[in-house]
């Protein structure tokens, strides 16, 4: 008797795709309940496996919403860095006009999964995103800023975190807003002049055209700490809701 021969690849695809499914059934069940009220037999439910088939890929709940994030964080950095390596213009205003686009985007598109991610970095460090995958995630802004001081499109006394913060927290503060205020009656906001004031900004305060005297970092200071102040209001808007 003779033994049919199981192809490796075609067994890896399988569990591939099982593990994908997986994964996605994760995501939509922790958003809805959260991850301490998410429960894996409605994850293998939705996955249409057995529970039991899930604890061969992760062996608890944590794990499996540590891989959930991990897959999110390390997603959007390829999809940002596509982004980047996509742009025909090759100015710093841009390339930073598409990546303000891609990540205002991004962050009204998946506002329900950020804001659990967050969440979790707030309440419960057993489950937190790592900071490796959100690093690897700002560095793109990171090396498109130095790309600009490089070539001497940006002044070189800026320094690189006040404007990333600047950027991120700007087109969160603002991504945040529109998915607010977007019901029934306002099913859509524009994203295009958030995105224009941000190239406007940048160019305007960083460009080594237009201004060339010392920052005042008290003043730099100043404006992070209030977008950390609206950041922590919104937050307490979207519990309210939640």
């Amino acid at each position: 008797m003779t033994t049919k021969a199981i192809n490796p690849e075609t067994q890896r695809v399988k569990l591939e795709r099982k593990e994908r499914a997986i994964l996605e059934a994760a995501r939509d069940v922790f958003v809805e309940h959260s991850f301490d009220g998410a429960r894996m037999s409605e994850i293998a439910r939705r996955a249409g496996i057995g529970e039991g088939t899930i604890y061969s890929y992760y062996e608890s709940k944590a794990e499996l919403m540590l891989a959930v994030l991990q897959q999110f964080w390390d997603g959007l950095t390829l999809e940002a860095e596509a982004v980047m390596a996509s742009i025909k213009g090759d100015s710093f205003c841009d390339r930073l006009r598409a990546l303000a686009q891609y990540h205002l985007n991004t962050v009204i598109l998946n506002s329900d999964f950020i804001n659990l991610t967050f969440a979790l970095r707030r309440n419960n460090s057993e489950v937190s995103v790592s900071r490796d995958h959100l690093r690897h995630y700002v560095a793109v802004f990171d090396q498109l800023f130095r790309r600009g001081q490089d070539r001497g499109e940006l002044r070189r006394d800026a320094v690189l975190w006040q404007a990333r913060d600047i950027f991120y927290g700007s087109l969160e503060y603002s991504a945040r807003s529109i998915e607010m205020t977007i019901d029934a009656e306002r099913p859509h906001r524009q994203q295009e002049p958030v995105v224009d004031q941000m190239v406007a900004l940048f160019r305007a305060h960083y460009g080594a055209d237009h201004i060339r005297e010392p920052v005042d970092s008290s003043t730099m200071d100043e404006l992070s700490r209030k977008l950390d102040q609206l950041s922590a209001k919104l937050d307490g808007l979207v519990n309210q809701r939640s």
